[in-house]
């Protein structure tokens, strides 16, 4: 059926054709002509070959060879979503993103699959008879034939988009970097607040992977839990007393240089926080020794 190419719609936010692929496919619609009809739904809403269509619209053609199908609003979105998982150029999180909207699909339209796929269901098992046959089969064995990959592939990819924050996945969304599937998954596992963190650096390309925002934070904790014990005030007064330690021999050395360099005022300043100095000690020392009675 040939179809007025201004009367087809396309749904809102629908992913937009590269340009580089629907030039090629021109060049190839004007030797061999269209091998493959586009699909529309009934109400001539375009459901799968939007490269074909704009490369029809790039050849100057008025009409176009369609198919039209009778799907429901679920199985056109599903049949959309599915020419778009199998394009070159998606990144990522947007694979993610469009995997598990599929998988909500997928078991809305078949819900018997959601049971069999739970651990220790009876279908699980190669003695079981209850298996899925036809189109029924479980979500990621089912996606994962028709892209080519494994299931766990499918199943890690439904993980990053579910736990994902949409505030990470914002940040992400708006750069230019490329964010592998391994930072999405390291990422997705993180803290709501460490994931908003972590995601703001990769985007900034502050750090080249989660491995480095995590090894940054473990040690900022070890630093944290340095300053918050003992070990931090027994260093710092052991530093001061190694410096206590050394006065008496650079006074030695230096007496009858600072004799040429002090006046008589600044060595009664210095006597003066010499002798605070004594004091603020004299009060560490009756400190610890209170610290030492209520411990023992």
């Amino acid at each position: 059926m040939r179809i007025n190419i201004n009367d087809i719609e396309i749904n809102p936010g629908r992913r937009e054709a590269a340009s580089e692929d629907v030039q090629r496919l021109s060049e190839s619609i004007a030797e061999v002509g269209m091998m493959n009809p586009i699909t529309l739904d009934a109400d001539c809403t375009l459901v799968a070959g939007l490269h074909r269509l704009e490369a029809a619209k790039l050849l100057g053609w008025t009409e176009v060879e369609c198919t039209v199908c009778e799907l429901d609003r679920l199985h056109s979105e599903l049949a959309e979503i599915d020419e778009n998982v199998i394009r070159t150029g998606l990144s990522d999180l947007e694979l993610s993103e469009l995997l598990a909207r599929r998988k909500k699909i997928y078991e809305t339209l078949h819900p018997s699959t959601i049971a069999r796929n739970l651990p220790g269901h009876a279908s699980n098992y190669e003695s079981s008879s209850d298996k899925l046959t036809g189109e029924e089969k479980p979500f990621s064995q089912d996606i994962a034939e028709k892209m080519g990959v494994s299931p766990r592939t499918v199943e890690r990819h439904i993980q990053i988009a579910a736990n994902l924050t949409p505030e990470a996945k914002d940040i992400l969304h708006g750069t230019d970097r490329k964010i592998t599937k391994q930072n999405l998954t390291k990422l997705s596992r993180l803290e709501p607040e460490q994931q908003r963190s972590a995601a703001k650096q990769l985007a900034e390309g502050t750090i080249k992977s989660v491995d480095e925002y995590t090894a940054g934070g473990l040690a900022t904790m070890r630093e944290d839990r340095y300053y918050h014990t003992g070990a931090f005030i027994v260093n710092s007064f052991s530093q001061q007393n190694d410096v206590l330690n050394r006065i008496p021999e650079a006074y030695k050395l230096h007496l009858d240089h600072y004799r040429e360099i002090l006046s008589s005022e600044q060595i009664r300043t210095m006597i003066g926080v010499a002798q605070g100095s004594i004091k603020m000690l004299q009060n560490y020392i009756d400190f610890l020794n209170n610290e030492l009675e209520v411990s023992e």
